[in-house]
């Protein structure tokens, strides 16, 4: 996969001999759908010493079918989940300013239907030169195409994010506290990079000192790039959970029954332009080195429903015990993993008198062997819904944007995985109403 993932990026990279000069439609104005922010969306002028107020609110509902589940003699039987309608899963006010030419300050104030309200960004850039920038605050780390842009729902085409960011499963936490970043000019290009650094998942530790990096080349109509993240320098010093055990799934890359956990993430990404068709893929792996917490996995074991395959993972030669039998003796608690994840995404602009319609394609893919279907305990109910931790996730859908700041997302996924020893498929429909808005301007 990774060699195929290079192949890819190369011929893209090839393209962009024949396609770098693209017109107007398709990498120029407010409409494209390449590399926008909310603030493109918006027209707002970002180099503007006011403060500016702006940001969105959408709503969404969601239908999954034909659900797989074991009944009490061992066999599949499916079942429709409700249907699930979320008034405002998301409102996003943004303010932004610059305090001089030089330093210019964000912060971005979320209420969700899940967290609450909540302070998810706040920052201060401090710009030396275009080539040295320096970030402190809290936000968020530059990794692949969508990370930045996750929170600014109307500007991308798709509902959900790719696998690597999904909540439920995140492969490491979005946000970090100290960015160095800047970028050089290349003829009429742009080489990028960005080096982060924050606290351990679970906290300040001793000697626990993350490091992330991103380096990218941008041009009118192409992004290739790589990012990676390692969990502690030093090898010798691990971190933990960002939650609790029983308290839900965690918001970065440790598992909560977990004692400590030393992981990275490394990947490549490419988005191109060709035309009104963008293309975008990534690919992203995850190793880790950990020491389970056996009372915690003990739990999980007799209340989080866990299948036959991760019993004989959690207990090696004990999982043939009885539950009533079983003691923290009987749980492997060192352990060492690789999670992994790619996706190829496919859009195509369509402009019309009555606004423009995006139909798009997706393919992910995503396999973690270590975790559990169950959230409260940590899992994520898609990897860990599978026998082996792996799911494929085909998608088809359509954005309409009757205006520009306004827009309406429908589609439907179908998952396919091994469940209960066989391969079985569910599908999912999904709906998304947002709108952006910014301040009154007389």
């Amino acid at each position: 996969m990774k060699r195929k993932l290079l192949i890819f990026s190369l011929s893209l990279f090839l393209l962009e001999s024949n396609y770098g000069q693209t017109d107007s439609t398709s990498s120029g104005d407010a409409n494209s759908l390449f590399d926008m922010s909310i603030e493109q969306l918006l027209g707002i002028d970002v180099v503007d010493k006011r403060f500016k107020f702006y940001g969105y609110i959408d709503t969404y509902a969601e239908k999954t079918y034909h659900i797989p589940t074991v009944g009490s003699d061992g066999k599949t039987t499916f079942e429709d989940a409700p249907f699930e309608w979320t008034p405002a899963r998301n409102f996003h006010l943004y303010g932004s300013g610059n305090l001089t030419d030089n330093i210019d300050v964000l912060l971005n104030i979320a209420r969700t239907s899940t967290d609450g309200l909540e302070l998810r960004n706040a920052w201060g850039n401090f710009k030396i030169d275009r080539k040295f920038q320096v970030r402190i605050g809290k936000i968020y780390r530059r990794f692949g195409l969508y990370n930045e842009k996750l929170d600014q729902i109307p500007t991308f085409i798709g509902i959900e994010p790719p696998e690597l960011f999904d909540v439920d499963h995140l492969f490491l936490t979005r946000t970090t506290n100290f960015m160095v970043h800047g970028a050089f000019d290349i003829g009429s290009n742009e080489l990028l990079y960005a080096l982060t650094t924050e606290n351990g998942e679970g906290g300040a530790a001793k000697n626990v000192i993350p490091i992330g990096w991103d380096l990218r080349y941008k041009t009118s109509s192409l992004i290739v790039g790589t990012s990676g993240f390692t969990s502690g320098i030093n090898s010798k010093y691990k971190t933990s959970s960002t939650v609790a055990f029983g308290s839900g799934s965690p918001r970065g890359g440790v598992l909560p029954w977990m004692q400590e956990d030393q992981f990275g993430v490394f990947g490549a990404f490419v988005e191109k332009n060709i035309g009104k068709l963008l293309i975008q893929a990534e690919y992203w792996v995850s190793p880790h080195n950990g020491t389970r917490n056996a009372d915690n996995v003990l739990t999980l074991v007799k209340l989080g429903g866990i299948n036959e395959n991760q019993r004989q993972r959690f207990l090696g030669g004990s999982a043939s015990k009885t539950d009533a039998t079983l003691t923290t003796n009987d749980v492997v608690t060192n352990v060492s993993y690789t999670s992994s994840t790619w996706y190829l995404r496919l859009g195509y602009s369509i402009d019309s008198k009555v606004g423009q319609f995006v139909p798009y394609l997706f393919l992910d893919w995503m396999s973690n062997p270590e975790v559990i279907n169950n959230k409260k305990y940590g899992g994520d109910e898609e990897s860990g819904f599978a026998d082996d931790g792996k799911f494929l996730k085909p998608s088809l859908g359509l954005v309409y944007r009757p205006i520009q700041n306004v827009a309406i997302k429908v589609d439907g996924s179908v998952h396919s995985q091994k469940f209960n020893g066989k391969n079985e498929m569910y599908p999912e429909v999904r709906m998304d109403f947002s709108f952006a808005f910014k301040q009154w301007q007389q």
